[in-house]
């Protein structure tokens, strides 16, 4: 009989353990939804001033589908840019997010539109990075889809 306590026991707190593991889990998984969606509401000509003084890391680096990479200080300072995402609208789907420890990594695909016309659809990588209980925007990876129509955006030539 103390025997099956015991097992019984051990079950109710590994399976305890479990639940906790995945509301935490799932906790962190809305706190990178929230940081996503945030990054996409500031990564403008607009909000971008705030945003990249708190929540992006110094380290920032992305590679961008149109074939441009750079630094957080290169796309802080890159204003047609920032103006293009603040005119863009983008439909987010496909969205798998993976967190290790510290690190939460976002993967999925979008479709951008400037007055409603669909322009382009991307493959994308973000990075977020917690430090000081802020996840902060550290990379992206964006790469056309093989669907995606022929981006003719003439504010990022350059």
């Amino acid at each position: 009989m103390k025997k099956s306590i015991v097992y019984l026991t051990i079950a109710f707190i590994s399976m305890n353990s479990l639940l906790a593991q995945k509301n935490d889990n799932e906790t962190v998984k809305k706190e990178l939804e929230e940081a996503f969606a945030k990054m996409w509401k500031n990564t403008t000509f607009t909000n971008a001033n705030d945003y990249f003084k708190t929540d992006v890391a110094d380290d920032y680096f992305t590679n961008n589908a149109d074939g441009i990479s750079q630094t957080k200080e290169e796309l802080f300072a890159d204003k047609d840019r920032l103006k293009m995402l603040e005119m863009a609208t983008f439909e987010f789907y496909d969205k798998k997010i993976r967190i290790y420890g510290n690190v939460g990594i976002i993967n999925g695909r979008s479709k951008a539109f400037f007055d409603g016309k669909y322009v382009a659809e991307f493959l994308y990588t973000a990075v977020f990075v917690k430090e000081n209980d802020i996840w902060k925007y550290t990379s992206w990876q964006g790469t056309y889809s093989k669907n995606s129509p022929t981006p003719e955006l003439p504010m990022l030539k350059n």
